[in-house]
C-alpha cells in the first residue's frame, strides 16, 4: 500500500491531481487536454504538467519533423487502447461539465472495490481440498479463487473480473511506479487512491523491460 494523496473539498483540484498522476504513470496527451478543458472552464492556469507537455510537443513537432501528433497509435500501442485506458477520466470530465458527478464517482467507487475485495481475499486461507491434502508453499487462496469468489458476488464472469482487475493494476508499461487507481469521494471531500506497482524510481518501458534510475 501506498500512502494517498491529501484529500481536497475541492473536486477539481482533485481532478487535476488525478490527470497529473495519471499523465506522469503514462504520458498519454488524453490527460493533457482533459487538464486544459478543465483550467479553460475555471480560469485557472495551466498546471505544470500541462506546460511541460506542450514545451516538448512544440520541440518535437517543429524541429524533429516529425509532423506527427503524438496521441496516434501504433501497432505496439494503438489509438483505441489508449483511449480505453483514459476513458474513466473522460467519463468525470463529461459529468463535471454537466454538473452530475455521482454516477461517474460511483463508477469510479466500483474499480476501487473491486481492488480492494481483490487484495482482501487474497490474504485468506485457502479451504478447498487441495490445501488441506498435501503440504503447499501457499496457503492462501490463489488468485484464481478470488476471481472466481468475487464474480459470483457481483454476477459477472471471472475472466471479466481478471481482465478488470489487471487493467487497473498490472499495466503493461509506466513511467512512475505509483499508479492513480480511482479518484473518490472521503470525508474531506475528494481524494485519490494510488497503488505500487513497482519499486521507487523504477520505470517499465515495455513487457518484459524494467529499467532503475
Amino acid at each position: 500500500m501506498s500512502k494517498q494523496p491529501l484529500p481536497t473539498e475541492c473536486f477539481e483540484t482533485a481532478f487535476l491531481e488525478f490527470l497529473r498522476m495519471r499523465f506522469e504513470f503514462e504520458p498519454l496527451p488524453h490527460y493533457v487536454m482533459a487538464a486544459m478543458e478543465v483550467c479553460h472552464h475555471t480560469s485557472r492556469a495551466y498546471p505544470e504538467f500541462v506546460t511541460a507537455f506542450f514545451v516538448w510537443f512544440t520541440d518535437s513537432f517543429l524541429f524533429e519533423t516529425r509532423g506527427r501528433f503524438p496521441a496516434q497509435g501504433h501497432n505496439a500501442n494503438p489509438s483505441d487502447a489508449q483511449w480505453r485506458r483514459y476513458e474513466d477520466c473522460q467519463d468525470l470530465l463529461e459529468s463535471w461539465l454537466e454538473d452530475d458527478l455521482d454516477a461517474a464517482l460511483d463508477r469510479q467507487e466500483a474499480r476501487l472495490v473491486l481492488v480492494e475485495d481483490f487484495e482482501e481475499k487474497r490474504t485468506e486461507d485457502r479451504t478447498d481440498e487441495s490445501a488441506s491434502g498435501r503440504r503447499r508453499a501457499n496457503l492462501k487462496k490463489p488468485d484464481t479463487v478470488v476471481f472466481a469468489e468475487i464474480a459470483e458476488e457481483k454476477g459477472l464472469s471471472p475472466d471479466t473480473v481478471r481482465r478488470t482487475y489487471k487493467s487497473h493494476t498490472k499495466p503493461e508499461q509506466y513511467i512512475s511506479y505509483l499508479s492513480p487507481i480511482a479518484l473518490v469521494r472521503c470525508e474531506g471531500g475528494y481524494t485519490v487512491e494510488t497503488r505500487e506497482v513497482a519499486k521507487p524510481r523504477q520505470i517499465f518501458l515495455k513487457r518484459g523491460k524494467k529499467l532503475r534510475l
